[in-house]
């Protein structure tokens, strides 16, 4: 693979300044998002490079269901395709990826792997939130083509004719 900032690589580093405090979380997000749609191995990569298959999943760092619940309501998602499907939640305080086989919650402090049981469901919300977001985007589209025809068909009826 080239050495684009899209590889594993760099994007492990920016993690890490991230939490060294040498750049911002909104840069991290910027990168992360740069990741093609086709290219969710790259994903992968930084995902098994955070949390190798030997990892330990680690603690939950105090927070509680309540704390967890609004931050996954308060989510944004992005996924990636297949062959290599991947999953972001970009949450008020937490990033998470997953593969729906691994995970990890990234914070400013430190890096937590998810146990294997929780990366399906997490991959899971990641897909449908992309897909409601997809979904409104595709209603909001049929109204506004909606809006546009009936908004034609009126100011076409208001034309007189030519005797």
């Amino acid at each position: 693979m080239p050495d684009t900032p899209e590889t594993a690589q760099t994007l492990r580093a920016h993690i890490t300044a991230w939490q060294r405090g040498e750049t911002t979380r909104d840069d991290l997000i910027r990168l992360l998002l740069r990741v093609p749609p086709e290219d969710g191995q790259v994903i992968h990569d930084v995902i098994h490079d955070l949390c190798g298959g030997d990892a330990v999943p680690g603690t939950t760092h105090g927070t509680t269901a309540d704390d967890w619940r609004a931050e996954l309501m308060a989510s944004r998602a992005r996924t990636w395709r297949v062959p290599a499907v991947a999953g972001l939640l970009v949450g008020p305080e937490v990033l998470v990826l997953t593969d729906g086989r691994t995970g990890a919650v990234l914070r400013e402090s430190d890096t937590q792997c998810l146990p294997a049981s929780v990366c399906a469901s997490m991959m899971l919300l990641c897909e449908t939130i992309v897909m409601a977001h997809t979904a409104l985007d595709q209603e909001e589209l049929l109204k506004l083509q909606r809006q546009r025809v009936d908004a034609t068909s009126t100011s076409l009826s208001e034309i007189d004719r030519i005797p």
